[in-house]
């Protein structure tokens, strides 16, 4: 019996050894997604489980030239599994590139293809715009998203450099928001099991801000306890150009494309609860990040993009109007100094609507577009209060995503604005002249 015994013992220990001097081969769990590209460098996400850093390159496909990663940024929940944002620099512009794996699939990998802008100044550019993507993972997501989720299939047929994520892009529930477990995994289960959604991921360049739900509970603001959980999560999950030697707090970062510069910022970190009127929304620390950036900006657009609504004057739902010396600050900053090529691009009320107002003479514009797959606010609700500044036939209550056009030349650019719904068929469009976006 002790033979045995010291035998079992002596076979557990040579494979425990053997284990630690093997570790398990890294597995393909989900991606990947492309995050921000530039002229010479791209950001690429991956989920997995296992060893390794080195499980992706890219390919030049003019070249064949092989580059690996010059960066990782790697977190993890208890179970094992991992979220990778990886660095590709020294690429070349106008180039072409394939990823190819060097690990084993634990679900079929999505055709993806990178393409970094061309060493130009100006260059029509379309992209596309959505937020609210409700997506459950349990019985209830035969009703939320259901057949909803195949806007991102007909999304993935546009023809689109980037695209923009405006807020709740991934719903929250209080078994998610009240652990850094929690969060993780609801991102990874979503983006998981939901292929189609996984497809349009690694189609094109993604950006995305975040809103209450992807933040914490249900119109969370600055009090949410774990606020610093939910942005290492966020940023874990979406590769965006974050600037790491900017010492402003929070989710928010800027990036250039030809010549649209765009502002991401972050309506939660510093929002005050409602209520008081000289309350922060984006908060004075990072409305003056803003207005130093608008200002020393040279991009023919400059597009702000907010998690709630910004010039509409009604209080139904979360808007900035409900702090008015904050945004009135902002807003006078903009026509004060005459930044021109301002444009506000806005998610969260679950319905779509464009407005325009004259502030001090500058006319200033918010896009507003949602939802994805959430479910749509009822019109009659809707009816029951009125946005003085909707421009006509601009409003769309069903699910729907935006699309954004910029043309002309350097002197006489164009910015068409289109709005379709979930089976890709056109709503409305709008136009404007970058001439007529400054004061006269």
């Amino acid at each position: 019996m002790m033979k045995r015994t010291l035998l079992s013992i002596a076979a557990l220990c040579i494979l425990l050894l053997a284990q630690a001097q093997n570790p398990e081969k890294a597995k393909l769990i989900t991606g990947p997604v492309v995050g921000a590209v530039t002229k010479t460098s791209a950001k690429v996400w991956i989920a997995y489980r296992g060893d390794g850093l080195n499980m992706v390159t890219l390919q030049d496909t003019a070249t064949e030239e092989i580059h690996y990663p010059t960066g990782f940024k790697k977190t993890n929940d208890s179970k094992g599994n991992f979220s990778l944002v990886m660095d590709f620099t020294d690429l070349k512009p106008g180039h072409t590139y394939k990823p190819k794996y060097a690990f084993s699939l634990l679900s079929p990998r999505p055709r993806c293809i990178i393409t970094t802008p061309e060493d130009v100044a100006v260059k029509d550019v379309e992209f596309l715009v959505g937020s609210c993507a409700l997506l459950n993972t349990d019985w209830s997501r035969f009703m939320f998203p259901g057949f909803s989720v195949n806007i991102f299939n007909i999304m993935k047929r546009e023809r689109s450099d980037f695209m923009l994520w405006l807020g709740d892009n991934v719903y929250y529930f209080s078994k998610h928001y009240n652990s850094y477990d929690g969060m993780f995994n609801r991102n990874l289960k979503i983006r998981n099991e939901f292929l189609s959604l996984t497809d349009f991921l690694a189609k094109q360049p993604n950006y995305a801000i975040w809103d209450d739900h992807d933040y914490g509970w249900n119109d969370a603001d600055k009090t949410f306890p774990l606020k610093d959980t939910a942005l290492k999560v966020f940023k874990s999950f979406w590769p965006n150009p974050y600037d790491e030697q900017d010492s402003t707090k929070g989710n928010l970062f800027t990036f250039r494309y030809y010549d649209a510069e765009f502002f991401m910022t972050d309506d939660r970190w510093y929002r005050d609860p409602e209520g008081d009127s000289t309350g922060a929304f984006l908060g004075m620390e990072q409305v003056k990040w803003l207005q130093e950036k608008l200002k020393n900006s040279d991009a023919t657009f400059k597009f702000v993009c907010v998690g709630s609504q910004v010039l509409n004057e009604c209080y139904y739902g979360e808007s900035y109007a409900k702090y008015p010396v904050e945004r009135r600050a902002l807003l006078d900053y903009i026509a004060e100094n005459n930044i021109p090529g301002v444009i506000f691009l806005t998610g969260d009320k679950h319905y779509t609507e464009l407005s325009k107002r004259d502030w001090k003479g500058y006319p200033m514009y918010d896009f507003t577009s949602s939802p994805l797959t959430s479910p749509v606010v009822p019109v009659k609700h809707i009816k029951g209060y009125q946005n003085v500044c909707l421009l006509p036939e601009t409003g769309y209550y069903k699910k729907n995503y935006g699309k954004i056009s910029l043309s002309g030349p350097a002197d006489n650019r164009v910015c068409k604005m289109e709005i379709y719904g979930k089976s890709g068929k056109k709503r409305w469009e709008y136009k404007i002249n970058i001439n007529d976006i400054k004061k006269k």
